[in-house]
């Protein structure tokens, strides 16, 4: 099965920490619960299995990912880890029903920073299903968390929600709220420096441009068709004909069929 598809480079699943599970699951070869219910702690059972289950979920196999969550599920019901884990699973499977049920049972049984982890994981499942307002509307609630250690990621993301409904102006102010917490945000950047050129604020455009290349050159992230298109606009308006020249040719040879090429090509 194919693992769901969500925002930028992966929302968090959860607090649990795969390396974690991978050292606690080593040599595990099965997920009956012998292996970790033998008079024990049931919140370390909860844990594992808990754990087991995202891990099969990360490598897409959610046919065995559904036996150690199921016990997790046997053990605590309400618990806000397990019914997302198992929200998760089901959006990998396309369930969308089961999806939204689990979705709404870990909101329920969620709290506090917990609760804004879920709010961030069921905005991606309602993006990918395109129930774009109700996406836009969680990630609004989960910025409101002040304490949130992903807090730039969630603006970033609902910038991209809002750019997706046409909210141009909205998206802006959420990329640029994503930059202001964390400087380094590739994609926030790479759109507000586009959205401000729509604007034709091309000085803000071009700091925000800048900042972006710097992460290309530490290979933070890459350049695209879009941020060499803006690269040759923006050294175009400076009267960089060397900027101007170096952008223009490394779209033509990273990009030649992209649109933003066959634009240049005709004097865009």
């Amino acid at each position: 099965m194919n693992k769901p598809a969500l925002f930028g480079n992966a929302v968090c699943l959860s607090r649990i920490v795969i390396a974690t599970c991978l050292v606690l699951l080593a040599g595990c070869v099965s997920t009956t619960d012998s292996r970790f219910v033998n008079n024990t702690n049931e919140a370390e059972a909860l844990r594992k299995f808990t754990e087991l289950g995202l891990l099969h979920i990360q490598k897409g196999n959610t046919v065995d990912a559904m036996p150690p969550l199921k016990r997790a599920l046997e053990i605590d019901p309400k618990s806000a880890e397990v019914n997302t884990a198992l929200a998760m699973l089901f959006q990998a499977e396309n369930d969308n029903l089961l999806a939204q049920k689990y979705f709404d049972k870990a909101l329920q049984y969620s709290d506090g920073v917990n609760r804004t982890r879920i709010r961030n994981n069921y905005a991606g499942f309602l993006f990918q299903t395109d129930r774009l307002m109700d996406a836009c509307e969680q990630l609004r609630l989960a910025s409101e968390d002040a304490f949130y250690d992903k807090r730039a990621q969630v603006y970033e993301n609902l910038g991209v929600c809002y750019q997706r409904l046409g909210k141009k102006t909205e998206a802006l102010t959420a990329y640029e709220q994503a930059i202001s917490i964390e400087d380094t945000r590739a994609k926030a950047l790479l759109e507000a420096a586009s959205l401000q050129f729509d604007r034709n604020n091309l000085y803000q455009s071009g700091l925000y441009h800048e900042s972006y290349q710097r992460l290309v050159r530490y290979r933070f992230a890459n350049n695209t068709p879009k941020s060499l298109w803006l690269g040759v606009q923006l050294s175009r308006d400076a009267g960089d004909s060397n900027a101007e020249a170096s952008y223009a040719l490394k779209l033509r040879s990273l990009f030649p069929e992209s649109p933003e090429n066959k634009d240049i090509l005709k004097g865009g």
